[in-house]
């Protein structure tokens, strides 16, 4: 590991000192400044590995056999989960310091509002909507609400002490840190926690993000999932043994499955947990190609999957740091089939044992080597850039009177060549092309949601909903109809980000065709310009919405529940389909409007995002010509030391053939 990051701080100190080579010669500053730019990123280089999972799939198990130690307690419910930050400490935030980020105001009016909304209560505020709580009849909530109501019941008791701290952060300790994870009264006000802790994953330079995962009610963190999701280097999944693939698991999983293909890199990882239950090596393989069908049916083609158990990788960890003791060591033993007499083995006999190590080694080499290669292969393209650059003013300067004059005129009609081939350069096909690929994407998007309709609507109007055992029946369909609703909103809310993600790849696949053309447009008049590699441009994610435009249909789709005769007729007979035949035409007009819009916003931003990448990418190449004319008149006008740029040309060289 430490042999890996100082291949960074090596590249970071052939960058800056290449910098200061070339940063005296006229031409080569603005070069100069972008290596020294590049050498700090380089040395404060961070990977972040996004964690993601089920409730109850031993997330934090994991992530603390990663992390050698018991630093994450198990959050007690996924509703009211915060999303947990394992950062390199600093020096303003030193080793055991933890930062609480609680939400706004307004973001917890938002989210009580929301949820009081589905057991049909609405308030006007925050503190009017926390005493309407009292309200609601626990005998008639339905399991798919069950989480909302979780939810309201610990924003209830938590706002006494919570109140006061609303909008604001804290800093706080470990102890307190496990409190704010693990009681639900304040784990549902805190939007995110940062712990400060030194280990051996963060000392690589890793931030290990801990997601609420798939289950959480917080509207909000959909968009921070997939955000992560997008943005992180690394992608883990843990999945539990044992646990078939719950309806949010299944969601997250198809909105991974949508997005894979639109990074450079394969970044995802997929951990079966507690894999030791397994009572065969022959049942373990079966429940992983289980996991891989699963996978498959999401979209998510050869993954890299790994049976692990967190549990024994922990107390392996713990052995090695000698804090195994007591009933710990009695599972571990157990774990390893050892007697009490017998003696522990070395600690990564046990590692091995829990399937970590394999992870491991491969998670690092993808992490650190594959990843710091790209960044270290990146640093020294730049070097190789500049001594070549060098070479070719040393060439020029070394020419006799004559043709440094005669090159000198060919120069200056060369510079105004290039830079009106630039300017001239039309973009209207690429704009004509992103608004193709936008409105196919779209097109697709509509066609995918009534593809799994079915499925969609057989898990929100499901027998453990519309089970006649004494509850509210009319009341129970209408809360089949509002989850399916809320369903088809989320899918579509999610394609959308999708969607985005795929526009933004294609964007940077257009900016990289410009920049290329530029380069073939000037390469002629400008001799040895090597135009610096086009770098991706970020676009934000847009703010999409997740619900339904209804107010001209909701009337409609509520008389279509009529259809329902009673869960004989319904699951027996012919009365699912009847119901679902009709609420899938009653629905596409809706969704075709929120597509629509959805489009609209797409269009408006990706219209931007590409007007903003042409207009920077043709200032960057402007400014290159500039400068490397620059260059060219001074070596032609003999106004450089050949001697001092001829030995620093050859020290750049020596720095490329060291490596």
């Amino acid at each position: 590991m430490n042999q890996l990051k100082q291949k960074l701080i090596d590249a970071a100190v052939q960058l800056r000192s290449t910098s200061d080579e070339i940063r005296i010669v006229p031409g080569m500053q603005a070069q100069a400044k972008a290596m020294n730019d590049r050498a700090g990123r380089l040395e404060e280089n961070r990977f972040t590995v996004a964690l993601f999972g089920a409730f109850s799939a031993g997330k934090s198990s994991f992530a603390n056999a990663l992390m050698g130690d018991m630093i994450l307690p198990v959050s007690p419910n996924p509703t009211t989960a915060a999303i947990n930050k394992i950062m390199p400490p600093t020096e303003q935030y030193p080793h055991g310091t933890v930062r609480v980020v609680v939400k706004t105001r307004e973001a917890i009016e938002t989210d009580v509002l929301r949820s009081l909304a589905v057991f049909d209560i609405h308030a006007k505020d925050l503190e009017s909507g926390l005493s309407e709580v009292a309200r609601i009849d626990v005998a008639q909530v339905a399991p798919n609400a069950k989480p909302h109501y979780t939810f309201l019941k610990a924003v209830v008791k938590g706002f006494p002490e919570m109140s006061a701290h609303i909008g604001g952060e804290l800093i706080v300790d470990m102890q307190a840190f496990k409190g704010f994870v693990a009681k639900e009264e304040k784990a549902c006000y805190t939007e995110y926690i940062e712990l400060f802790y030194s280990c051996a994953l963060t000392d690589q330079g890793i931030v290990l993000v801990d997601t609420p995962g798939a289950d959480s009610i917080n509207a909000r963190h959909t968009g921070v999932a997939f955000d992560y999701m997008k943005n992180a280097d690394v992608v883990l999944f843990v999945t539990y043994y044992n646990h078939a693939f719950a309806q949010a698991d299944r969601e997250f999983l198809l909105q991974m499955g949508r997005v894979k293909d639109t990074f450079e890199m394969d970044k995802m990882f997929f951990l079966v947990n507690a894999a030791d239950l397994a009572a065969s090596q022959e049942e373990l393989d079966g429940v992983v190609t289980h996991v891989e069908k699963n996978l498959l049916s999401c979209g998510i083609r050869n993954p890299r999957i790994y049976p692990i158990s967190s549990q024994t990788a922990l107390l392996a960890r713990l052995h090695e740091k000698g804090k195994l003791a007591g009933s710990s060591e009695k599972v571990y033993r157990s774990r390893l089939a050892l007697a009490e007499t017998d003696e522990l083995p070395a600690p990564k006999v046990g590692l091995t044992h829990s399937g970590l190590t394999r992870f491991e080694q491969d998670f690092l080499r993808f992490t650190l080597e594959e990843l710091t290669q790209i960044a270290v292969d990146a640093a020294y393209h730049e070097i190789r850039r500049a001594h070549s650059l060098l070479g070719e003013f040393i060439s020029m300067a070394q020419a006799d009177g004559d043709l440094r004059a005669q090159r000198r005129e060919q120069a200056i009609v060369a510079r105004e060549g290039a830079k009106a081939a630039v300017n001239g350069l039309s973009t209207a096909n690429e704009e004509r092309d992103l608004d193709k690929e936008q409105s196919e994407l779209i097109y697709y998007v509509k066609q995918r949601l009534f593809f799994r309709f079915t499925e969609l609507f057989n898990y929100a109007f499901n027998p453990s909903v519309l089970k006649e055992d004494g509850r509210n029946m009319k009341q129970a369909v209408q809360s089949s109809l509002t989850e399916l609703l809320r369903m088809i909103g989320y899918d579509l809310g999610q394609e959308l980000r999708a969607t985005s993600l795929r526009v933004e790849k294609f964007l940077n696949k257009l900016g990289a065709r410009l920049v290329e053309q530029w380069g073939k447009e000037i390469a002629g008049m400008t001799g040895g310009l090597a135009l610096a590699a086009y770098v991706n441009h970020a676009v934000e994610t847009p703010a999409v919405p997740e619900e339904l435009p209804l107010e001209a249909s909701m009337a409609q789709l509520t008389k279509a529940l009529g259809l329902f005769k009673g869960t004989k007729d319904f699951f027996e007979q012919d009365g699912k389909t009847r119901l679902r035949d009709e609420l899938e035409k009653l629905l596409q007009e809706p969704v075709a409007s929120f597509l629509a819009q959805g489009k609209e916003l797409l269009v408006a931003q990706f219209a931007q995002a590409f007007a903003e990448m042409v207009t920077t990418e043709r200032n960057r190449v402007l400014e290159q010509i500039d400068e490397y004319f620059t260059g060219v008149f001074a070596a032609l006008d003999m106004t450089l030391d050949l001697d001092d740029l001829r030995a620093r040309h050859e020290r750049i060289g020596t720095v490329l053939q060291s490596r």
